[in-house]
């Protein structure tokens, strides 16, 4: 698009140009790094000293004592040093804790020795000895010195004194000092975990850990594991690798043919195919200011800090021509210098199946945002390469069932409300003589992209009504932005739109696509649509209408709407009620949740059975399907930050409101169940499909449940009745006569 400055404008830019510093490219890839891991409640968790206060008897500039217990143990720069001798380090802690092994690590070479003594004191005062290495020194090194204690003690405050070294006049370079309450094993702790709730440090059964985990699956259905693995001692490494899951004997146990392997060979029991899984670590993100597990990142090397706790995520996803059977492997974790810790791992695979997510009925509407992934990947919008990259976030899109390519017809249908804005697909040009012309190349080269990808449905084109109201376009004979600020019943607004619908309708009939188009509108009043529907009808009356209303339903009554979306706020009984009939005309139902209600939602911090809840609801109230207002409209960093800010001085939406995948393309827990809950929700219509067009008898009142999203219950309530749920589908599946 040519530049919108105005020749007036070109003196100042120069200035601009000349005097200002370049500006600095966002690099999001130099702030992968998680904010923090999670730490396991327990204060005597880790190391017992990693909130005390630390003082010294000297240090040199910038190398304060702090340093010495700050989770570091091999950085050359933030260490305690000092020069003088006798040098002493104090850690006095809040309430006296049990000691029963003590680290220490000293940056030394060449076989430097320290002479030093370590003192446990009860009550800050009167002093013990623990270590003496004053008149027997070691040479030191860079790996740890460890002193496992006679037996463990209760101490309020530890000291280290160092009294000479070789070299003294080097000075004390000392990295770190633990202390841990029980003697360090070369063991992770670890448990299976519940894949709808959010894990939380003092829920974790660290006495009575789950390490057997198992599951059943339809064909072609994506299952899921949680588990969490815990450390007291910092640890490099943390890893995981899942075997193929093997069909065993349901008679003798495993078929012995073929004996277990944790190799990467698909042969099975009875020459079945291995299921092949995948593991993923959570991560955490900040989500309000708070920590939370939902980033799922593939499965490489991290670090475990001291008293800290790692989520891990498994996926298996059996073919839908796998033979039915239980199918079983092992999910191995390790870590450097560790035992590997193993969970094994049964599903048994059901012979019903899921049809391929193309074929799924189940209308999803989840808005896509080409300019946020272009903006994160550092490319031009609508490059080469910004289509490269799009691809796989619409693949994904579409393995979800996803039906709608989100389409933008004028710039920011939204206002500048978010961190990229979203601008127009399609070029509105304005000439001298009052004429237009449209230029369609980016609009026609992105639905063929999604087209391609799988998402075959709709094409949704925002919008006729904006949020700012302005209507954007370019002027012809300078190349500036221009805009229109008018009333819907304005002539003005028919002066934008009317020639713009009259060659659309004939390009989307040109390119075969018209059938599949809809006018997009997003929470405009009902006195709006009105001129907008009749503006539409007299131009370009083959086209359809959808709106995504945020009044109740009777504030619309008499627009013609091919596709309908309530806020679930205002889902009525009249609207239920009229889903059936709307069904019969050929035109499409659904309900929508966005930074409202707060619950049930997808938010970072919702339980993560509220996702899945989302499925049962529709399938009860007999709603077409879902939408949600942004897949990707991610805020400057979500890979460490996931709050909303479209403003700098608000951040009115809850964190994740805004995308529910994150760049990559990673995917989310909350992401993976409420897919979930689309799968769930073309497994009752194929039960019913099943049993002449009935559930079967055990599940309408289970069903019942998620009729009323303000008869939720708390959470626990709503984790009892999806789980619930589940369990009746999946034995409705075993007697279903599929």
């Amino acid at each position: 698009m040519p530049s919108p400055l105005r020749p007036v404008g070109w003196f100042l830019l120069s200035l601009v140009v000349v005097c200002a510093a370049p500006p600095e490219k966002f690099a999001p890839r130099a702030l992968l790094r998680e904010p923090a891991a999670p730490r396991l409640a327990s204060p005597l968790a880790g190391d017992v000293l990693h909130d005390a206060v630390v003082t010294a008897s000297h240090y040199e500039p910038g190398y304060i004592p702090e340093f010495a217990n700050n989770g570091n143990h091999d950085d050359n720069i933030l260490h305690w040093a000092t020069k003088q001798w006798p040098a002493w380090i104090r850690f006095d802690l809040p309430e006296a804790r049990a000691v029963a092994e003590i680290q220490v690590w000293f940056m030394a070479w060449a076989g430097r020795t320290h002479h030093y003594v370590i003192e446990g004191s009860a009550d800050g005062e009167n002093w013990d000895v623990l270590v003496d290495r004053r008149e027997d020194p070691v040479p030191s090194t860079l790996r740890t010195e460890k002193f496992l204690l006679p037996q463990p003690v209760e101490l309020r405050s530890l000291r280290v004194t160092v009294t000479t070294a070789t070299k003294p006049e080097d000075g004390l370079t000392l990295l770190e000092v633990d202390a841990f309450a029980q003697p360090v094993k070369r063991e992770l702790g670890g448990t299976v975990a519940d894949i709808h709730r959010r894990p939380a440090a003092a829920g974790l059964p660290v006495e009575q850990p789950v390490r057997n985990w198992s599951s059943a699956a339809w064909r072609g259905e994506r299952v899921h594991g949680r588990f969490a693995v815990w450390t007291d001692v910092r640890r490099q490494g943390l890893r995981a690798e899942v075997s193929p899951l093997r069909r065993v004997n349901g008679d003798a146990g495993r078929d012995r043919r073929i004996p277990p392997s944790t190799s990467s060979d698909s042969t099975a029991g009875f020459g079945d195919p291995a299921l092949q899984a995948r593991v993923r670590f959570v991560k955490q993100v900040l989500a309000d200011g708070e920590l939370a597990g939902d980033l799922l990142e593939e499965a490489t090397r991290i670090p475990m800090p001291d008293g800290s706790w790692r989520e891990l995520w498994l996926t298996v996803e059996p073919p839908r021509d796998a033979a039915p059977g239980v199918y079983e492997g092992v999910l191995t974790v390790r870590a450097d210098d560790t035992v590997p810790l193993e969970f094994p791992l049964k599903l048994e695979v059901l012979p019903a199946t899921l049809p391929a997510p193309a074929d799924w009925k189940f209308h999803l509407d989840l808005w896509q945002h080409p300019w946020a992934i272009a903006r994160w990947h550092d490319v031009e919008p609508w490059s080469d390469e910004h289509f490269r990259l799009m691809r796989p976030y619409l693949t994904e899109l579409a393995n979800a069932g996803q039906k709608i390519i989100t389409a933008t017809i004028t710039d920011r249908p939204w206002g500048r409300r978010d961190h990229d804005d979203y601008r127009s697909m399609v070029e509105h040009v304005r000439h001298a003589d009052g004429s237009w012309t449209f230029d369609y190349t980016r609009f026609d080269r992105y639905v063929e992209l999604a087209m391609d990808c799988g998402i075959t449905g709709q094409i949704n084109c925002y919008s006729l009504l904006t949020w700012s109201g302005r209507l954007y376009y370019t002027d012809a004979a300078t190349g500036d932005e221009r805009y229109l600020l008018c009333d819907t019943a304005g002539p003005e607004f028919a002066e934008y739109w009317a020639p713009f619908l009259r060659d659309f309708e004939r390009h989307l009939a040109t390119k075969g696509w018209l059938e599949r188009a809809r006018l997009a509108v997003d929470e405009a009043p009902a006195h709006m649509m009105q001129p907008m529907t009749e503006l539409v009808r007299t131009n370009a009356p083959r086209l359809r209408i959808s709106l995504a209303g945020n009044q109740a339903p009777s504030h619309y009554t008499g627009l013609d709407l091919a596709e309908f979306s309530i806020i679930l706020d205002h889902a009525s009984d009249e609207l239920l009620r009229d889903i059936a009939n709307r069904k019969a005309e050929g035109r499409i139902t659904t309900f929508y949740v966005c930074l409202d209600p707060k619950r049930p939602n997808t938010f970072v911090k919702s339980p993560p059975a509220e996702a899945g809840w989302i499925g049962y609801y529709t399938a009860v109230n007999g709603y077409d399907g879902f939408l949600r207002w942004a897949w990707t409209t991610w805020p400057e960093n979500p890979l460490r930050d996931s709050s909303y800010w479209g403003h700098p001085y608000l951040h009115y939406l809850p964190a994740g409101d805004a995308f529910l995948l994150y760049p990559g393309p990673r995917s989310a827990v909350r992401w993976e169940l409420l897919r979930d809950g689309f799968e769930e929700w073309e497994k009752l219509r194929l039960l019913r499909e099943a049993h002449g067009g009935e559930l079967p008898a055990e599940l309408p009142a289970l069903l019942e449940r998620f009729r009323n999203p303000k008869e939720l219950g708390d959470d626990e309530a709503i984790i009892r009745d999806v789980k619930a749920m589940r369990a009746a589908v999946e034995a409705a599946a075993k007697t279903g006569g599929f």
